[in-house]
C-alpha cells in the first residue's frame, strides 16, 4: 500500500545450550546462520570437553555471528541463564541443540515480535529419528506421537500454549525473558514452568506451525526411563507451585487412558521401592523386542507410565535423593561443585 510504513524486524539472538553434542552441533548452527534475520547464535557449552567448543570456535572463524560460551557444568538451566545474560538481540529464540531450523524460521519468529510486543511464539518441530548407537527408533515414535497430540491441542485451544509450553523452538522478547528468568527448578518440565511464568507475567502464547524445524531425536531405554521418572516428579512439583494455573495434582492422572487391568498393574508396580526397578526392567524388555515393533511400543508405553507414577510418588514423599542421579554418565541436571563465571569465548561480530 502506498505510504505504508514497514517497520524493521527486531534483532534476534538464538540461544542454544549444548552438552556432549560435538558431532552434530555444526548442523544446528549452520541451519540458523542461513537465515538473514539471525543476529547471533550464542551456544553455551555446559562444561563438557568433548570437542564442542572447538567446533564452535571454527564456526566462529567462518561467521562472526557464532558466539561460543563456556561455563562450568551445572545443567541446562544454568547454561541458558548464562547465555541470556550475554545475548544482544531484541528477541531471544530458545533453541535446543538437536533441533534443525527450516528455511525462514528465524525471520518468521521476528515478524511475530515486530507486530506484537507481548508474545511467546512457539514454532513447530516434528520428530525425525536420529539414533546413535544404543538409541531405539520406537522411542522416537512414541515421542513424535505425544508431540503431535500436543500441537493439535494448541490449535484447538490456543489458551494452552503457555500453560502447556513445549520448548525447543520458542521466542520471547529479551526484556521479558530476563524478567521471567530461566532458572528452572523442576527438571523434566522446565519449558512448562517457563510458560507458566510467562502467563503470570501477562504474556500471550502463540503457536505457528509454519515456523518449521526438525527435532532430530534419539534416546536409549535407560535415559528414557530416567527422564520419564523425572517428568513424573516435576509434574507434581509444578502443580504444587502453581495450583492456580494447573489445579491440584491428581496422582492417578499419569495413568489416564490406560486399560483398567494395565492401570492396576502399573499402579502396583510404581509403589515405593518397586517403581523405578520395575520401569527399568520393563524398559530392558522393550529393548529386546526390536523384531516385534508393535510389542516394543506397548512395553515402552507401559514402562513410561510406571516411571511417571514412581517419580511423582518419590517427589510427593520428599525422597529427592532417590530421583537423582541419572543411571548413566550424562547427568545434565546435577550442579557443579565449583562456581565459575561464564566465559564468552569470542565477541560477537557487529
Amino acid at each position: 500500500m502506498v505510504g505504508q510504513v514497514v517497520r524493521a524486524l527486531p534483532t534476534v539472538s538464538v540461544l542454544v545450550p549444548s552438552y556432549r553434542y560435538s558431532s552434530k552441533i555444526s548442523r544446528t548452527v549452520r541451519a540458523l546462520l542461513v537465515d538473514p534475520a539471525t543476529t547471533e547464535v550464542v551456544v553455551v557449552v555446559d562444561g563438557c570437553r568433548d570437542g564442542t567448543l572447538e567446533v564452535l570456535e571454527a564456526l566462529h572463524e567462518e561467521d562472526g555471528r557464532v558466539v561460543p560460551v563456556l561455563v562450568a557444568h551445572a545443567g541446562k538451566s544454568a547454561a541458558l541463564g548464562a547465555g541470556l545474560a550475554l545475548v544482544s538481540g531484541e528477541v531471544t529464540l530458545l533453541f535446543d541443540q538437536d533441533v534443525v531450523a527450516g528455511p525462514g524460521l528465524v525471520t518468521g519468529h521476528a515478524r511475530h515480535h515486530r507486530d506484537a510486543a507481548n508474545l511467546v511464539v512457539v514454532g513447530y518441530m516434528p520428530t525425525v529419528p536420529d539414533p546413535d548407537e544404543g538409541d531405539i527408533a520406537a522411542l522416537s515414535a512414541l515421542y513424535a506421537e505425544e508431540y503431535e497430540r500436543h500441537c493439535r491441542r494448541y490449535e484447538a485451544d490456543p489458551a494452552t500454549v503457555l500453560c502447556q509450553l513445549w520448548g525447543g523452538n520458542v521466542s520471547i522478547r529479551t526484556e521479558h525473558c530476563r524478567r521471567v528468568g530461566l532458572d528452572f527448578r523442576y527438571f523434566g518440565h522446565e519449558d512448562q514452568e517457563l510458560g507458566i511464568r510467562c502467563l503470570e507475567a501477562g504474556l500471550v502464547g502463540r503457536f505457528d506451525r509454519s515456523l518449521h524445524a526438525e527435532h532430530r531425536h534419539g534416546r536409549d531405554a535407560t535415559s528414557f526411563v530416567w527422564y520419564s521418572k523425572m517428568q513424573g516428579a516435576s509434574r507434581w512439583q509444578l502443580h504444587r507451585a502453581h495450583p492456580e494455573v494447573l489445579g491440584p495434582f491428581e496422582p492417578d492422572s499419569v495413568l489416564d487412558g490406560m486399560p483398567v487391568a494395565a492401570r492396576v498393574v502399573a499402579k502396583v508396580l510404581s509403589m515405593a521401592g518397586l517403581g523405578v526397578p520395575s520401569a527399568i526392567v520393563a524398559g530392558r524388555i522393550g529393548d529386546l523386542l526390536v523384531r516385534w515393533p508393535r510389542g516394543q511400543v506397548l512395553v515402552f508405553r507401559f514402562a513410561r507410565r510406571i516411571a511417571l507414577c514412581a517419580g511423582a510418588t518419590l517427589a510427593m514423599q520428599g525422597r529427592d535423593t532417590e530421583l537423582m542421579p541419572r543411571p548413566d554418565s550424562d547427568n545434565q541436571s546435577r550442579p557443579s561443585a565449583r562456581a565459575e563465571r561464564p566465559r564468552r569465548v569470542h565477541a560477537t561480530a557487529r
